[in-house]
């Protein structure tokens, strides 16, 4: 089939939004590079109509492209690994507004890495470190440090092992598991596709804020920054546990559709 009968295809079993994603991942080409090559005959078809199976069967989109995009940049994703969400760019863009590009940052949970990539392109002066303990999420993590370049140290570990990284740190972020396990076997059918492991938090959704805190914490320079991406009904529940270990000035940002979305604090000094 030509690229302009696959689209065809695609469009016939999905929304043309998914489609056109679909042409752009798969084959690089836009709407206007579609019209310019519509009758050129692809020499990956297979891939493309196997990608569009797996999205008629349920896998998230992402999965059966294999990307995904986060603040401008592209990242290679599938299962195993946390697809990347818009909700994260709040707690990247709080991070950015306190560095200045010579702090020793990490990122706790990496999973795909797109915050320890995005902080350390914006920022190639700092010092970056991302820990991910799954190795399907790490795979991915390191693949895609790899292909931005970015200056990343990566770190095959758990979280709660906070020996596992050396010294202090001026700013800790995290975008850790959050859901309360019960929840989980409700949530839509697409998230029933991601790692179990990067979704359930432990009964009441607090088990990796409770490890931050009280082992991570403690690793916080005087001043330093802490980020974390918490569930909209967590914010009172997070806030608490960092008050508990010296965080002071303590702030809840929402996101775009006014829920809340981060805590960020400073260590006391």
């Amino acid at each position: 089939m030509t690229y302009s009968e696959l689209y065809t295809y695609a469009k016939s079993r999905l929304t043309d939004y998914e489609a056109m994603c679909m042409m752009e991942d798969i084959f690089d080409l836009d709407r206007v590079g579609l019209a310019i090559h519509g009758n050129d005959i692809p020499q990956n078809e297979k891939s493309f109509l196997t990608a569009v199976e797996k999205r008629v069967n349920g896998i998230p989109l992402q999965y059966a492209t294999g990307k995904a995009y986060f603040m401008g940049r592209e990242y290679f994703v599938g299962e195993g690994v946390l697809i990347p969400r818009d909700d994260t760019e709040v707690a990247v863009n709080e991070c950015m507004k306190c560095m200045t590009g010579h702090e020793r940052v990490i990122d706790l949970c990496s999973g795909s890495g797109i915050i320890a990539v995005t902080l350390a392109k914006e920022f190639p002066t700092a010092e970056i470190y991302a820990v991910e303990l799954e190795n399907r999420a790490f795979a991915y993590l390191e693949k895609n440090v790899k292909y931005h370049g970015a200056d990343v140290k990566l770190v095959h570990d758990s979280i709660f092992n906070e020996k596992c990284v050396e010294g202090e740190f001026d700013v800790i972020i995290s975008n850790p598991p959050y859901i309360c396990r019960n929840v989980i076997p409700t949530l839509q059918r697409e998230v029933q596709y991601e790692p179990e492991t990067a979704l359930d938090g432990g009964k009441d959704g607090l088990d990796f804020y409770r490890c931050i805190a009280h082992k991570w914490l403690k690793k916080l320079k005087q001043g330093g920054k802490i980020i974390l991406e918490i569930g909209e009904e967590q914010a009172e529940s997070v806030s608490e546990l960092l008050k508990m270990q010296g965080i002071i000035q303590i702030s809840v940002v929402k996101d775009i559709q006014n829920l809340d979305r981060v805590v960020f604090g400073t260590m006391k000094k």
